[in-house]
């Protein structure tokens, strides 16, 4: 039985990933940083989290498998807001706007730039909205919350594991 821990956000695919994939026990904790840390001693096989892992947070024979792509807020210092207030701050992107035309909505002014390097010529003063796949360790979350926790429009499930069967990464991947 391989066992894989998760962290609250994501409990709908850890869910499905029960339901649906044999010999897979997932154990929900806390946080993703429980969970890393459970990584590192050794205590279970692989994690499932909604953010990239810090390169302190694993070591050089974790691997990583994205479940699927998504977007993410990045700010100059990791902090918290609510969702309603997303509604009235500025945050910019290099994204286009066809791209994640569901989330502009939620904010009250977005800035578009031509390109990644354009976007964040001028830091972060502002917070910026990123392609997962784009994430740096330099950068530090704005973590939407509401009243449930974190809000999960702006988590993608991603797995880190030591020693998972291929095969099965596969049909986890399939069920997410």
């Amino acid at each position: 039985m391989v066992k894989i821990a998760f962290c609250p956000t994501m409990t709908p695919y850890a869910e499905k990933i029960m339901q649906y994939v044999d010999n897979v026990e997932m154990i929900p904790m806390g946080s993703a940083a429980q969970v890393l840390s459970m990584l590192m001693s050794g205590v279970i096989s692989g994690v499932l989290i909604g953010r990239y892992a810090k390169e302190n947070e694993i070591d050089k024979n974790t691997k990583k498998e994205i479940l699927k792509n998504g977007y993410t807020l990045v700010y100059k210092f990791k902090t918290g807001i609510n969702e309603n207030e997303l509604s009235r701050i500025e945050i910019k992107t290099y994204l286009k706007k066809e791209e994640i035309e569901n989330l502009v909505p939620l904010f009250g002014k977005i800035t578009f730039y031509s390109s990644y390097e354009k976007c964040f010529a001028d830091g972060l003063d502002i917070p910026a909205l990123i392609d997962w796949k784009d994430w740096d360790d330099t950068f530090e979350l704005l973590i939407p919350m509401n009243n449930e926790g974190k809000t999960p429009v702006f988590r993608a499930p991603v797995l880190y594991y030591k020693d998972i069967d291929t095969n099965l990464i596969e049909r986890i991947k399939d069920t997410v």
